[in-house]
This record gives C-alpha cells, structure tokens and sequence, in this order.
C-alpha cells in the first residue's frame, strides 16, 4: 500500500480543481461555485464526484435545508413502504404528481406559491388527493389542525370469554 502518490494539483476533475494534497489520498479541491473540501483522490479521478451538488442544486436551496426536507418527508411519507405512517399517506393511495420527483420543480412551486420557513404543506382542499399543485397550500400549523380528516376511534370490543 506504500504507493507512489500522484500529483493531481491545479487538476480539474468535473466541477473540482485541486488545489493540493490534504494527507492519506486526499486532496483539497474546490468548486467552481466556491466551496472547498476534502475528497479521496480516486475519487476524483475516477469521476463519481463532479460538484459539491451545485450541479443539482444551487447553495441554500437544496439539500440541508429546510424546504428540501419538507420535499424529502413527503416523498417518504408516500413512496416509503417501511415508513410508521404508511396506512395515512402511501398506504391510502395519497401520491406525489410526476412534476414533483424532480426538486427544483417543487422548489420553484413552493417559492412561487408562499413558502415561508414558519409555514407547512397542506394538502388542500381535498386532504384525501395528492401533492400536486392543485391541492396544495404552504398554511400554519392552526390551518393545517384545521384541515386534517376526521378521526375515527373505535371502542376496543370486550373480550367475550372474560364473561
């Protein structure tokens, strides 16, 4: 393993130049937005890393944030079969429309529609149809209380052989 170390500094790998050697085969690199990091040389050099993300996202409205984890939640909420609330959102037929796989499309509806950080989605005004633009809301919490379907509570049926 005591291999000779190649000298990727000044290199450009995707979005990434190098700009030296951090230590144990890593290089410090940067972005071409600007942000600076450490990765593994074969990393780089074998492409499975082209950007910091910027490629997908632009800084502060992607991944971390937390319109992105709003995105995220209704997406697990609905596709994920593992997920505790499954029988309330996926497991009832409750989807996401098409437009909305991609991030920067729901990002883009979100701030166009009223997306403040103290604000929730809502499904609205059917709480049973999808998240689609035409049946959402950015709303309070007080709105959304407001709008969630009735619950059903059922007594326990007693236990015939105790009698």
């Amino acid at each position: 393993m005591g291999g000779k170390i190649i000298d990727l500094s000044g290199q450009t790998f995707g979005r990434w130049t190098v700009l030296g050697y951090a230590g144990r085969s890593r290089w410090n690199v940067r972005c071409d937005c600007g942000v600076e990091v450490t990765l593994l040389g074969h990393n780089l050099r074998r492409g499975s890393t082209r950007s910091c993300g910027c490629l997908q996202f632009r800084h502060g409205e992607g991944k971390g944030t937390r319109l992105y984890n709003i995105w995220i939640g209704m997406r697990g909420r609905c596709l994920s079969p593992t997920i505790a609330c499954k029988d309330d959102y996926g497991g009832r037929g409750i989807g996401i429309c098409a437009e909305w796989s991609d991030y920067a499309v729901f990002r883009d509806w979100a701030l166009a529609n009223g997306y403040r950080d103290d604000l929730t989605i809502d499904r609205y005004p059917d709480v049973d149809g999808w998240y689609e633009p035409g049946n959402c809301r950015w709303a309070t919490r007080k709105q959304q209380s407001n709008n969630r379907r009735p619950r059903r509570w059922w007594k326990r049926p007693q236990d015939s052989s105790a009698l």
